[in-house]
């Protein structure tokens, strides 16, 4: 049996405790591997991003990790990247230059109507209310059909080792507030975007961290998707986006059951650094 995460975030962004600390649970836990990836540096500020000035003290910390624990744990230094159109994406130059050993790409932020601004695409209130009149005319189909579009051309021109939790904006449509899953042009945004990531190669992550912080109840993507997943031989990844240590291995046993029932046995992980498929059991 293999245990892992891939998706981690410590203090060096917004998460809580030491690297040290995940290393040292994900040992006790019996891991084969772990790997960080705190939200990369942006060009403007957001809370919930590393600063750019604690990037090389990140890196620098993983590897001499990798080394300390080498003969309990392998340990891989990662990012998550986010994607904005002609300012920052998995593939920008800053990035590759750090010798990464694998990224994790995702959309957190969109434009929105004011100069340089930038609104959550995954939190609700009063700022994504104001997202959607503004620059969406009030109609979340608009932003939804957007938000996947992102997610396609993130792939196709900054392809990241890992697709980040797919449907994401599901945070913001509790009681389907804003969308409805099961309308055909909802699924055909999604089956559009699981072909883009078919035919990259990409890995797509199955990430547990929203039931852990009490957003959701189900994994992104949601489990529909893992049987429209399996039938186009995308590759998956179990994480549990983990802000504390406590939460490695949140919902990873539902999470695996419900990928079981879509016909999936293997996982793909980074191991000997290599990517390899793994047993799910």
């Amino acid at each position: 049996m293999y245990l892992t995460n891939f998706h981690t975030h410590s203090e060096f962004c917004d998460g809580k405790g030491e690297l040290e600390l995940y290393v040292k649970e994900a040992v006790r836990l019996g891991f084969q591997a772990i790997g960080f990836t705190s939200h990369a540096p942006l060009p403007f500020y957001k809370s919930f991003v590393m600063p750019q000035e604690r990037l090389e003290e990140y890196c620098g910390s993983i590897r001499e990790l990798k080394i300390k624990y080498a003969d309990r744990i392998q340990v891989y230094l990662g990012l998550e990247i986010d994607y904005i159109p002609g300012v920052i994406g998995p593939r920008s130059p800053q990035f590759k230059a750090l010798d990464l050993d694998y990224t994790i790409g995702s959309i957190h932020l969109v434009k929105n109507g004011k100069p340089d601004g930038y609104t959550y695409t995954d939190e609700t209130g009063g700022e994504f209310e104001e997202l959607l009149h503004e620059v969406y005319d009030g109609d979340s189909t608009n932003f939804v059909k957007h938000y996947y579009s992102l997610i396609r051309e993130m792939i196709q021109e900054h392809r990241p080792e890992v697709v980040g939790h797919l449907d994401i904006i599901k945070k913001v449509n509790k009681d389907t507030r804003y969308f409805d899953e099961t309308a055909p042009w909802y699924r055909e945004e999604v089956y559009k975007t699981l072909q883009v990531v078919a035919d990259s190669k990409a890995v797509l992550e199955v990430n547990t961290g929203g039931i852990s912080r009490g957003y959701v109840k189900h994994p992104h993507p949601s489990p529909w998707i893992f049987n429209e997943c399996h039938k186009l031989g995308i590759p998956i990844m179990l994480n549990s986006d983990a802000h504390s240590p406590e939460h490695l291995t949140t919902y990873f046993k539902e999470a695996k059951s419900l990928l079981r029932e879509a016909g999936y046995t293997k996982q793909r992980i980074l191991f000997n650094e290599e990517w390899v498929d793994v047993s799910l059991e």
